[in-house]
């Protein structure tokens, strides 16, 4: 949370994403607690209402009312992140809502952030989309070798963290498919990304409760 904190403190403009069928029937206390993070920042607010293909419209207007009771959002945006419906408005909202000032960086640099960043956010991305329930929030992964080789394939080893042995099993699927097909599905976008051919190894570790363990937090990049 303190992460979270720290971002949201950084952050010129912060976006809500909300289930629009599951806003429309609950509050739940998490979102509650999260609006009342947000207003303390005093940041410009964008609601972002996903899911708009599978409610009807006074569904969605119910969506919209609730919250905007709760919080005095600056703009409210629907859209399906499956069906990219909605993806360009919310793009153009997030433009107007930015502060005018003056570059940090230079035109031709896209993001302060490494390939490796970009590189674990890509696997953890192939994660969330191939499996469901707990295992992909239980999961970080950590980049151990990155080598650039011109002449030939880069090489990418990278380690899948969990916390448990049962996830370990669920991540690597009987006779490793499951990995493979992580392993696959990452490297073509990876390739992509770095616009090169890539040679990606992928190891699944356990390390118990790396989640509430201060030292592992730091090592994988969520720390202080």
């Amino acid at each position: 949370m303190r992460h979270a904190d720290s971002a949201l403190a950084d952050a010129d403009v912060v976006l809500m994403l909300v289930d629009s069928w599951k806003a429309a029937r609950e509050t739940p206390e998490t979102a509650t607690h999260v609006l009342g993070r947000i207003k303390a920042a005093g940041k410009k607010t964008i609601l972002v209402l996903n899911k708009i293909d599978t409610v009807d419209d006074a569904t969605l207007a119910m969506a919209s009312e609730k919250l905007r009771s709760l919080h005095p959002f600056d703009v409210v945006v629907p859209i399906s992140a499956l069906h990219n419906d909605g993806t360009g408005a919310l793009i153009e909202a997030m433009v107007r809502c930015l502060p005018i000032h003056p570059p940090y960086y230079p035109e031709d640099m896209l993001s302060e952030a490494p390939e490796k960043f970009f590189v674990s956010e890509i696997i953890r991305e192939k994660i969330f989309e191939l499996y469901s329930d707990e295992v992909p929030y239980s999961t970080t992964v950590d980049i151990v070798a990155f080598e650039e080789r011109p002449a030939k394939k880069h090489f990418i080893s990278a380690d899948i963290i969990v916390e448990r042995q049962s996830q370990k099993g669920i991540v690597i699927g009987k006779g490793g498919i499951a990995l493979k097909r992580v392993g696959s599905a990452a490297r073509m976008d990876i390739e992509k990304f770095l616009d090169h051919p890539v040679f990606l190894e992928l190891h699944v570790k356990v390390r118990e409760h790396w989640r509430k363990d201060q030292d592992w937090l730091r090592r994988y990049g969520y720390g202080d």
